[in-house]
């Protein structure tokens, strides 16, 4: 038989649609592999990391707007008033001002984190930019402590969808054990947000008096329409996916794609539960099983909802997010209870410095906790670096070693969350029950920041602010205790796994779907016996 055009056509095909990794040389391959990562870093973290910096900072400036910074002038006004001076706010109504935020931002986190997958990134996410950037604009022009609350809102329900959606736009390019230290990269923003903030402030509040507006009014005004811009811009820079990223060659975007398609990392293949398969009549014939469709997003959600692994790990977020937002609300004034002669400048200058060495420290435990695979202990490190942290600055009376302890919580507290959501990511399978879960642990880390805004009474409690500081103590400690629990239950369930006693359900759904190997642990996502849990 002479061959035919035809035929070398439909042999050119299907080499064209076999997976790179079988038609190139391993050094070639791994060598686009490894240019495909460079480039989808430089063109995916950056910008998730300055949105998500954005995003905390337009969140928290209001703790660097709420001190007097001037003197008293011979008529009895101050120069460069303060929100609170201004708005004639009691410490009680800011902390309401704080708290208003966190109702919205955790009811839309879930359905906003859904949406990134239905509308794309490239557009929901600039769209979500642009819209708090109007709002924290908007907050320059309130005149009353009503019409703040109101923008706080807004500010909520508008910034509620981007950190749960860049955690889960990093899984659309990264595979699980690349997680860990992009999350962290953009994790860091706060640490940035909080390092930048007070020396962004001290400045803009020089503009004092100009245009007849206060210096914190500049803050939400520039602040906000920089926000603005960023969103816009981000537009023509988000890709949704690994084949829209315009740095990739073809090859590239091919490796890229593929190399997320591979599975081999999030399970592993039990002889016995393959002989079992084999071993199995199904219940229906050929003709009456039923055609395979993907798990639904409900089944998805509620998956999520129910699995204790998610639940602790969303209460673990809580416990080491709660000094997080103590120290970004309230870091100038715990380190002016701490040194009770600095003035208000050098209290909002020397809040800088802790927050600049967790943003080494959390890319430090990043890289060990994605070398290592071992979330379990660089979590502990994290908590025992907060209770330590947190028992010097309750305990001592030396404002210098008190302000050490500030620094060891900042580092512990802000190395945690990366951690959390790249443990959460690991160890769920499926588009919408990752989603889902990940939102579960931001609005759970929200709930602190809600808890956060009533720990700290500047009027009563300052300079020691105990309550404050025991009550994050006690959270630290709890995190550490559910935290264990938590490696406890996983490891018994690995156990049980290896052990073929959770091979019953893959059996009985065989018996009746007829499904294939593939079909049945795509189905059941982190529920087949044969998916990895990472300790």
């Amino acid at each position: 038989m002479v061959p035919t055009n035809d035929m070398f056509g439909a042999e050119k095909e299907h080499e064209e649609e076999a997976p790179l990794r079988t038609q190139l040389d391993p050094a070639v391959y791994k060598s686009l592999e490894r240019n495909a990562c460079l480039k989808i870093d430089l063109q995916v973290l950056p910008l998730c990391l300055l949105l998500y910096l954005l995003s905390f900072l337009d969140r928290t400036n209001v703790s660097q707007s709420m001190m007097d910074r001037g003197e008293t002038r011979p008529d009895g006004s101050i120069k460069d008033p303060g929100i609170m001076t201004s708005l004639d706010m009691t410490p009680h109504q800011f902390a309401t001002a704080l708290s208003v935020l966190y109702p919205t931002y955790m009811v839309f986190e879930i359905p906003a984190n859904l949406m990134i997958k239905r509308v794309g990134a490239r557009i929901w996410m600039p769209f979500l930019v642009m819209a708090w950037g109007l709002v924290e604009t908007l907050q320059g022009l309130v005149s009353s402590k009503t019409g703040l609350y109101i923008c706080r809102v807004f500010l909520g329900l508008t910034e509620a969808g981007i950190m749960p959606g860049i955690t889960v736009y990093l899984t659309f390019f990264y595979r699980p054990n690349e997680l860990q230290y992009r999350q962290a990269f953009f994790f860091t923003g706060t640490s940035l947000s909080c390092a930048f903030s007070p020396l962004l402030a001290v400045a803009i509040r020089k503009m004092d008096g100009i245009a007849g507006q206060h210096g914190w009014q500049w803050v939400f005004y520039l602040e906000g329409i920089f926000t603005v811009l960023v969103g816009f811009i981000s537009y023509f820079l988000l890709s949704n996916e690994p084949s829209d990223c315009a740095l990739l060659s073809p090859l590239e975007k091919r490796v890229a794609v593929e190399r997320l398609q591979e599975t081999s990392d999030r399970y592993t293949n039990h002889d016995e539960l393959a002989t079992k398969l084999k071993q199995t009549e199904p219940d229906v014939s050929e003709d009456e099983a039923p055609r395979y469709v993907a798990s639904s997003w409900s089944r998805e959600v509620w998956r999520a909802f129910t699995d204790i692994r998610c639940v602790l790990i969303s209460v673990l977020g809580f416990c080491i997010s709660m000094p997080i937002f103590s120290l970004a609300y309230f870091m100038p004034s715990i380190v002016k209870g701490i040194n009770e002669d600095y003035t208000t400048v050098e209290s909002m200058l020397m809040s800088c410095p802790p927050f600049a060495v967790s943003f080494a420290f959390s890319l430090i435990i990043a890289v060990i906790s994605d070398r290592t695979r071992q979330r379990y202990f660089c979590m502990v490190a994290c908590y025992l670096l907060c209770i330590v942290g947190l028992a010097v600055a309750l305990g001592c009376n030396d404002s210098m070693t008190r302000y050490g302890g500030i620094i060891m919580v900042t580092s512990g507290g802000y190395a945690g969350p990366p951690c959390l959501l790249a443990w959460i990511a690991n160890n769920t399978a499926g588009h919408y029950k990752t989603a889902t879960a990940l939102a579960m642990i931001i609005i759970l880390d929200n709930c602190s920041g809600l808890a956060s805004a009533w720990l700290f009474n500047t009027k009563t409690e300052a300079p020691r602010f105990t309550r404050g500081i025991a009550t994050n103590l006690a959270m630290s400690v709890l995190g550490l205790i559910l935290a264990t629990v938590l490696e406890l239950l996983i490891m018994y369930e690995r156990r049980q796994r290896a052990r073929g006693r959770r091979d019953e359900a893959v059996l009985a759904l065989y018996k009746r779907t007829r499904w294939t190997e593939d079909q049945l642990r795509e189905y059941m996502g982190d529920d087949h016996p044969e998916f990895h849990l990472e300790l």
